[in-house]
Formats: C-alpha cells, structure tokens, sequence
C-alpha cells in the first residue's frame, strides 16, 4: 500500500473514529443460538452431562480461509475446569453454521481453589502443574496473533494466560488436524498474577517486530514480550511516577493500523482508562488517561478497539460498555446495564472485537456464558458548529520520531490541499496528499519514506500545507 493510499484511509478513518457507534445485540456467532450461550441453554439442548463452562473470563476468534468456506474458531477460557472451549463455526456464501459438537482443550484436572502466588526470593510457589504440558489453573485471557484478518497456520500462534502457573502458553492451531497444539510456555520467572494480554503486530509484514503485551495486576506493570516469548521491555511497578498503573486488569493494542503503537489499559485500583505508545525498538510511555468520577462505584474491567480506534471499555460494577474516542477526550456512548435480557449484563469480565462483532464474557454464577453483539459503524452527518473555525496546521506529534509520526490540520471548508514534506535544501522529498477534501479535521500519518518507497536518513525535514491561498510550514525531527 503505497502513501497516498495510507493518507485516504486514515482521513476517511478519522471521521468514523468520532462517530457514535450503535451497538445491538445479536445471536450467538451470527448462527441459530441464543443471545447469550450460557449452562443452562447447553443442558437443555444438549444434555446434562455436556457442561459448556463455568465463568468465561476471556477469548477469541481464529478465521481460517478454507478456499470455499471459512472456518471460525471462537475459543474461551473456562477458569473453573481450567481448560479453553471452543466453538467451531463454517462460513459460507454468508451463512453460519456450527461445525461439529463444542470441544475442551486441556487436560481434565479437579477443580482448584483460588489462592493468591506466594513469592520467597527467587522461590516461586505455583498453583500447580508448572512444568506440566497442557495443564491450566485459572485460564483467563487469550490474545491471537491474527486479529482482524485470517489465520496463518505457519506463522500465527495463540497466546493464553495461564494465571495460576503464572505464565504465558504459546499454541498453534494445526488446519488439517482441526486442533490446537502445545509450542511453549514462557514468563514464569516474571510474572506475579497475569491479568490480560493482547498481540501487536505494529501494521507491517515483518513478524521479527511483532511483540506481545501482558499487563501483571500484582507487579502493577505491563509487560512486553517477543512473539516467541523473550522479555524486551517493562513499565510501571509500585514505586514509578509520573504515569504509575495500580492494578492493571485489560489491555489492548489499538486496531486502527495508524494507530498501532497505541495501547490501553484499565487500571481498576486508580479507576481510569490509560492511553500509552510502544513499539518493538521504543521505550514505553504513559501519554494520557481519562479517570472515571471518584464518587461512583466502578470496577473496569477490560479494554478492546474497533478498526476506527475507538475504545470499549467494560465496568464490572455499573454492568455496562463505555466507548471512548482514540484519543479518550470524548465518551461517544455508553451501552447495557445490569439485567439478563440480551444487550444487559451481569459481571462483564472481558471484551473482545473483530471487525464489527463483539463477544462480550459474562461471569454472574447462573448465566455465565457469552453474548454477541454487533457494531454499526454509521457515520452521522457533520453539523455546521462541529467543523473547525479555521485553517489550521499542528505540529506532528511524536517529535522527534523514529517510526511513525501524525500530522493533524484542520479544514474550515471543503478545499483542495496539498501536503508535502521538502529537506533543508528546499528538495521535495514526497507528497503526502494532493486532493480536495471536505471540511474538518484530518489526520496524516507518515513512515519516514520517500516519493520512491525507501526509507530517508536522520534529519530536519519540512512538512508544508497549502490550500487555496493559503499556506502553512512546521518542521519536524526524524531520529534513527
């Protein structure tokens, strides 16, 4: 995808970022199930002996593109029988139907007790079953590296936390064998008490950069890993600053690709939604959060992202899904409430989105199970107060910048602009837009590459914007 296309996009993208979703309940998967798949429903239609789970705390889908149909794997984490469920739906000509019976990952073990980790120096006291293949205690979340697009059977994995062994299990679903399949297991010698994870692949091809992020309630701290399980990088902890997590209980890497280096967290001991940058060769940094009002009971929970960027956050005490803006300066729409009708909830506990599906984990004792729910990405139309009151070009943010770094201007009307960075020398170096676009604020995010596709050196660049007679410079600092 060359630059001028990324630019379309992300204008296009910008505006549907600040647009308020509708959100709607709908059945199971998009099949002939229920809204919510709950115990309950799975002994009536299947038999008492069939035990679906018991308090799902997390999940996530796998897409598998089968040249006619396409195949869904929907797989949950069930803490109580410390074992994953999956769900296997077929796809076809925009039909779904289930694809054999519900299946269980994991060996069978008795029930645990919950207890929290003890730590004497270097000695660790697990749960149980540490070194052991293919047990769990206490499963609670599940990050794919696939997330939004279809799985690769030879390059993704499926990463779970395994919070009672207090580590990180790496799998791998084998296509022809219609199974998941033991790789590895790291981040028992770091971790305290694992709460979320997810998989950032940063919007580029090379699976080297790929990184996974683990948020650790008790070390009030987040964590990033390589894909294969090698600790790059740390941030937060008891005794850090400016920015500091309490505890830590979701997280999440923005699904918007020019906002991939953006991550959320929920910090339920400090009530507040974080916003924070990261990518594989940066440092981690808090760069802003929204805190939630002190005089309500609230526990958030869990965080996810829609392809616009926007942020769905889950309160476990208002029982209730909160959408924020990217940048977290505006709640767009709060959704559900406490009831056990479809599109109400009890205990949310994790949330996750694909595309315009969510999958929302409940765990009140009597209904725990799963509900669907659909996004409508409808863009209302723009009102004459919401456009900007004049032409306006912002200086790009990151700056100095070693990746990415977004370059924001304001439109009063709609106008012909032309954006270009030049070099010291007064050299054009690329064109970013050359096009009339409709009033409001836009967003442009550049690489660091040239007209050409290649990579440009450390330096002082210019970018320049013009549109109609007017005109506006700023300089920026790419570092290397």
């Amino acid at each position: 995808m060359n630059l001028f296309r990324c630019s379309i996009i992300w204008l296009a993208l910008t505006a549907m970022a600040s647009a308020q979703p509708v959100i709607t309940p709908t059945n199971f998967l998009d099949t002939n199930e229920p809204p919510r798949m709950c115990a309950g429903y799975i002994a009536s239609e299947f038999g008492a002996d069939v035990m679906l789970m018991v308090q799902p705390s997390g999940g996530a889908p796998v897409k598998v593109d089968l040249q006619h149909s396409v195949r869904l794997l929907y797989i949950f984490c069930d803490q109580t029988f410390n074992r994953l469920v999956i769900f296997t739906v077929i796809e076809q000509a925009g039909m779904r139907t289930p694809a054999g019976p519900i299946r269980a990952y994991g060996l069978d073990l008795e029930p645990a007790h919950f207890r929290i980790p003890e730590t004497f120096g270097s000695f660790r006291i697990p749960y149980r079953g540490q070194a052991e293949k293919e047990h769990f205690s206490q499963p609670v979340d599940i990050a794919v590296s696939s997330a939004n697009r279809y799985y690769d059977p030879v390059t993704d994995f499926i990463y779970v936390i395994d919070q009672g062994n207090m580590r990180i299990v790496k799998l791998r679903y084998d296509v022809d064998l219609d199974s998941l399949v033991w790789v590895d297991s790291f981040g028992s010698d770091i971790l305290n008490m694992p709460t979320a994870i997810d998989y950032a692949d940063y919007a580029d091809s090379d699976f080297d950069n790929d990184d996974v992020y683990v948020a650790d309630g008790l070390r009030s701290k987040i964590f990033r890993f390589t894909r294969h399980g090698f600790l790059e990088m740390s941030y937060g902890g008891w005794n850090s600053a400016f920015g500091g997590i309490g505890y830590p209980t979701g997280i999440s890497v923005s699904a918007n690709d020019s906002l991939s280096d953006v991550i959320y967290i929920t910090d339920s001991k400090k009530n507040r939604i974080m916003r924070l940058r990261s990518s594989t060769s940066g440092p981690i940094e808090p760069e802003l959060w929204y805190e939630l009002s002190l005089d309500s009971h609230r526990y958030v929970k869990a965080v996810d992202t829609d392809t616009s960027g926007r942020v769905y956050v889950i309160d476990d005490f208002t029982n209730d899904v909160t959408v924020f803006t990217p940048d977290l300066g505006k709640i767009l729409t709060t959704y559900g409430g406490f009831g056990h009708e479809p599109g109400l909830f009890d205990h949310p506990h994790d949330i996750y989105i694909d595309n315009d599906e969510i999958q929302l984990c409940e765990k009140w004792a009597q209904k725990s199970g799963i509900q669907s729910l659909k996004i409508q990405f409808a863009r209302p139309a723009q009102s004459v107060e919401a456009l900007p009151g004049r032409f306006f070009l912002y200086q790009n943010y990151p700056n100095p910048f070693n990746s990415t770094t977004t370059m924001k201007f304001d439109l009063p009307g709609k106008a012909k602009i032309r954006l270009a960075l030049y070099n010291m020398l007064g050299q054009e170096v690329v064109v970013l837009v050359d096009q009339t676009l409709e009033a409001g604020p836009h967003n442009v995010v550049w690489d660091g590459r040239n007209a050409a596709g290649n990579l440009i050196s450390s330096g002082i660049y210019v970018y320049k914007i013009v549109s109609n007679e007017l005109q506006s410079a700023r300089k920026l600092l790419l570092l290397k």
